[in-house]
């Protein structure tokens, strides 16, 4: 929320002199995704078609060597918001954790300040659930829509985002303001509209970045008429991989394809030189303490950044980034780097120089016999140490949301997976491996997804996140009790709130409810935040006969977490098992409109609707409940009592006949299965 303004009475004298001055210069920040700087015109691109940042380029400071701190969407932004390295804001991935409160962003320094501030954010990763909206007056996402219809790149065209911020300039005039515009056409998938695409056939990553150029061009062109006096900065969060040191895009590596971005900033009625290119190593902590000084606003010493108008002043000076994605998400060695003006040290399970070419560029060929290693290895732990470990708020995503960002190439991932001995830079080729075996599992391609699986098993074996992805699959497959044993084993062999949820997820789907509620126990142990293991744990309760305990542990969720989908549909579960089945109907119906990919939220609809005496509708939703998880035994057992009861016999000796084949050892799929075969 932003900072109510306040000041206290002024004189007359001032208030008329106050009023008679012009407003203090605005600032725009704009971060384009996953942008590349080799791929803009005033970084050298010959083919490029970006004309509007050669214009912006011409007036002010182009900074041919800024680096990001994090190959990452979420841990870039809040390095950019707080001044602040991601060990000391805390979040670090993509998925993982949210800005805390007690971060103090730029937005709300300059609200404080007195200014108008206003996001148009036009990606999942941008949206004001990570705690971007710290400070902002407006916070425009990405228009919301059912869960059931959205597109989970749940992205908004470059066009939209430029034409809602320009409405914004012309409605509120020229008072001071500081606007945000993140632009998220370059990341993948590219595809580019037209004209671009056919500007740039099979080149769709440039084709995006040219779109994106002209949308930019309209934005600051609007945005000139509006506030002559104003600074500008104009950056990337990352950039992308295309082959770079074996990565095609981004996340896992440091390398200068994915932390090397476009840096401009320019300056109207503020003290900035036009024209200038720094060759200067500098980094988006830079940022913050940039606009400070511009806006002649009172310094910050904690702050680890410079002045970008002078950063040569302190003398070299070593710039830290990040990639802890290997870990997070498979389980690999999480990368850290420090980038010098000569080149680049990245230590991961084992450490090299990475020197400067004769140009900005660093190589990506690695020393690892460099004598200087040591020496830089030191330099690596006294800016951690300096840095601190923040502890930022946990994330609490429902199955859907994490779809979004599964969506986007990323894997969902555990902040407190192992970290193994498996080096990122050693697998680079495997590890697009993954995300295409999770996509193909999403889509229930499991021949596909068991192919890349098995490569991946050959290519990295022991690797946590890689034998957490045949776990998932072997559930896909059918392997229900092996699945559980490998979740089992993977949540004893590191352990987490996410492994335990895993675990207790695969022995819900074997009808073995103290099983699951063990795990979900041991998950809240370690998270006691977790709202998925809260959610997990009324679900079992119910089906154990606890309603009383039930609800307690719903109310003590959803008090937490007012707004998280399955706790709101255990509380749905709640409402069935104490009598109040209209309620408890109205309230599936909107678990379903949230979590329509979620098999629990199909079995509590089935419930309820059974309760409610709609039989057909009980059965469909089961249906639709096993068209996601063919292997969930209660969903099969209840479908087929259902049938039975309702008389439809032959389909009900069909579902038996299946039950018993899945399940050959289940007393439940044993009784069900001569009940159907005894009635005529």
């Amino acid at each position: 929320m932003a900072t109510p303004r306040w000041t206290a009475p002024l004189p007359a004298a001032m208030l008329l002199a106050a009023a008679c001055a012009p407003p203090p210069p605005s600032v725009l920040l704009i971060t384009l995704d996953t942008t590349r700087a080799d791929r803009l015109s005033p970084y050298g691109a010959a083919d490029a078609q970006t004309p509007a940042y050669d214009r912006l380029a011409a007036e002010g400071l182009v900074f041919t060597r800024a680096y990001a701190s994090a190959p990452l969407t979420i841990p870039s932004h809040a390095t950019m918001f707080t001044g602040q390295p991601p060990p000391a804001h805390g979040v670090r991935d993509n998925n993982d954790h949210v800005l805390p409160d007690s971060a103090v962003t730029l937005a709300e320094r300059l609200d404080a300040a007195g200014y108008r501030t206003t996001a148009h954010t036009s990606a999942f990763p941008t949206q004001a659930r990570w705690g971007f909206d710290q400070g902002f007056d407006e916070y425009h996402d990405p228009g919301a829509r059912s869960a059931d219809t959205r597109d989970f790149r749940d992205e908004r065209r470059a066009e939209e985002v430029v034409d809602e911020l320009i409405a914004e300039l012309r409605a509120r005039g020229d008072e001071a303001r500081f606007a945000w515009a993140h632009l998220f056409d370059a990341h993948w998938p590219y595809a580019p509209p037209e004209p671009w695409a056919g500007r740039f056939p099979g080149r769709g990553y440039e084709g995006e970045i040219a779109y994106t150029a002209e949308q930019v061009g309209r934005l600051i062109s609007a945005w000139d008429e509006v506030h002559p006096r104003s600074l500008v900065i104009l950056t990337a969060d990352h950039g992308e991989g295309l082959g770079d040191g074996g990565e095609q895009t981004h996340g896992f590596l440091l390398h200068d394809g994915t932390l090397r971005v476009p840096l401009i900033v320019r300056g109207r009625g503020v003290a900035l030189d036009a024209g200038r290119v720094v060759d200067t190593p500098v980094s988006h902590v830079d940022l913050v303490p940039t606009v400070l000084a511009v806006l002649g606003l009172p310094a910050d010493p904690s702050l680890p950044g410079r002045d970008l108008r002078d950063p040569t002043r302190g003398g070299p000076r070593a710039l830290y980034a990040e990639a802890v994605s290997g870990r997070t998400q498979l389980g690999l060695q999480p990368l850290r780097a420090t980038t010098h003006e000569d080149g680049r040290y990245t230590e991961g399970a084992w450490g090299a120089w990475y020197p400067r070419g004769p140009g900005p560029q660093i190589s990506t060929d690695g020393d690892r016999a460099h004598p200087g290693l040591p020496a830089r290895r030191a330099e690596l732990e006294a800016l951690l140490a300096a840095a601190g470990a923040a502890e930022a708020s946990p994330a609490a995503l429902d199955p859907e949301e994490l779809q979004a960002l599964l969506a986007l190439g990323y894997i969902a991932g555990d902040a407190t997976a192992e970290a193994g001995d498996v080096d990122p830079r050693d697998v680079a080729a495997l590890i697009p491996l993954t995300w295409q075996a999770e996509a193909a599992l999403r889509s229930g391609e499991l021949a596909e997804a068991r192919a890349k699986v098995d490569t991946l098993r050959a290519g990295m074996p022991g690797v946590w996140g890689v034998d957490r992805l045949d776990a998932r699959l072997r559930l896909a497959e059918g392997d229900a009790v092996g699945a559980a044993e490998a979740f089992a084993a993977l949540a004893a062999r590191a352990p987490s709130s996410r492994a335990a949820e895993e675990a207790a997820a695969a022995c819900e789907g074997l009808g073995d409810p103290a099983c699951a509620l063990d795990w979900y126990l041991e998950a809240l142990q370690h998270d006691p935040s977790s709202p998925a293991a809260m959610a997990g744990e009324v679900r079992c309760l119910l089906r154990l006969g606890d309603p009383i305990e039930a609800r307690a542990r719903a109310e003590a969720g959803l008090r937490r977490w007012p707004d998280h989908a399955e706790l709101r549909a255990a509380w749905a579960g709640i409402a069935l098992a104490e009598g109040r089945v209209d309620e408890a109907l109205q309230l599936a119906e909107l678990a379903l409109r949230d979590l329509p990919r979620h098999p629990e939220a199909w079995a509590l609809a089935a419930d309820a609707r059974w309760a409610h005496g709609d039989a057909d509708l009980a059965i469909e939703a089961l249906d639709e409940l096993l068209r996601l998880d063919p292997f969930d035994q209660p969903a099969r057992a209840a479908r087929t009592a259902a049938l039975l009861e309702v008389g439809r016999l032959a389909e009900a000796r069909r579902g038996a006949d299946a039950l018993l084949q899945l399940f050959p050892d289940d007393p439940v799929a044993q009784d069900l299965h001569a009940q159907a075969h005894d009635q005529r």
